[in-house]
């Protein structure tokens, strides 16, 4: 491997990890923005579709007609973002397994283990999420 290459593969690790950290951590900033803090400093639930109603309905006081207006403006949204999404979401998906696999690669086996485990937490919370999203 030359020095370009050697250079080339380093900027592009340091920049996948760099955008894992920086998603993780808006991740979790918006996660604590927008759910109840149990007293022990976690969050009591991740966003969730219908809370978004909900606190728009309570928030912003609306009636009921303008609360299921809002509903259905946002689940055509939904929609809408998932038509748009659904030629990226291959090329997505393997963007992420690639970024995942460069930053196992530069873990101890604990570190993976855990980051493992971490993967799979957010995995849940995001599926959770998405399965509150398709409930409607």
């Amino acid at each position: 491997m030359n020095a370009a290459s050697s250079r080339s593969k380093s900027v592009a690790i340091a920049f996948l990890l760099g955008a894992f950290l920086t998603g993780g951590a808006s991740g979790f900033a918006a996660g604590r923005s927008t759910g109840a803090i149990k007293k022990d400093g976690t969050v009591a639930r991740e966003y969730t579709y219908s809370g978004l109603v909900q606190q728009l309905a309570r928030e912003l006081s609306l009636s009921d007609a303008q609360t299921a207006t809002v509903d259905s403006i946002l689940t055509w949204r939904k929609a809408r973002y998932d038509e748009i999404m659904l030629p990226l979401r291959p090329a997505l998906d393997s963007a992420r397994d690639s970024a995942r696999t460069l930053i196992e690669l530069h873990l101890d086996p604990a570190q993976r283990e855990a980051f493992i485990q971490l993967r799979n937490r957010m995995s849940a919370q995001s599926d959770s999420a998405r399965s509150d999203t398709r409930e409607r």
